[in-house]
């Protein structure tokens, strides 16, 4: 009689803890793909967000055009004019060359994007991938300083100074609240404030 063969084990997406289909696979591949493109090989400023746009095109490293989604558009925008990046046309990849050649690295808390999680559930999925996130940094990122952009990212700001990497954030720790993608004056102080924290070319 034949042995019952046990069900396969989900594979877990290593980005975001999510059951990891062939399609999200892909995207995620494709997302690292492109990031190790455009990543220094030693990261002066590493700028942390939360998690990634949901489509491919809206991620910050794709490189050709400019993201669709408001949202993801507008921080693309407001981080190469801080940066102080060549203007984007039909390509993306001049304004990456030059952030990548200043040091500068965007990474993602959560590597996936939060779908088809709620945002609610934003908090407790990055306390459970605080541990991955810390040793990613300190391992593999090892950057002078660490800037965070978004007010959800004081977990890791706390997380930081109690694993001792406190010393490399910027701005005390406080994270950089991202504006509202149609709040011209509100994207102009990001803008500033972001400028006079990045290191002086």
């Amino acid at each position: 009689m034949a042995t019952p063969q046990a069900a396969p084990r989900p594979i877990l997406c290593d980005g975001c803890a999510l059951e990891a289909g062939p399609a999200h696979l892909r995207q995620r591949i494709a997302r690292l793909e492109w990031a190790s493109r455009f990543r220094p090989i030693h990261i002066g400023t590493l700028l942390l967000a939360p998690a990634p746009a949901r489509d491919l095109e809206d991620y910050f490293y794709f490189p050709v055009g400019m993201p669709r989604h408001p949202a993801a558009r507008a921080f693309v925008e407001d981080v190469f004019a801080a940066c102080g990046m060549p203007s984007v046309q039909a390509s993306r990849e001049p304004a990456l060359r030059a952030f990548q050649h200043r040091g500068f690295f965007v990474a993602h808390c959560v590597e996936c994007p939060l779908e088809p999680r709620a945002p609610a559930d934003f908090p407790a999925l990055l306390q459970s991938l605080m541990p991955t996130l810390v040793r990613r940094v300190r391992v593999s990122y090892r950057p002078k300083s660490v800037l965070l952009l978004s007010g959800l990212l004081g977990p890791v700001a706390e997380s930081f100074a109690a694993c001792g990497l406190a010393s490399s954030l910027v701005g005390q720790g406080l994270p950089l609240e991202l504006p509202d993608p149609a709040d011209d004056a509100a994207r102009e102080c990001f803008r500033s404030r972001l400028a006079s924290l990045l290191p002086a070319s």
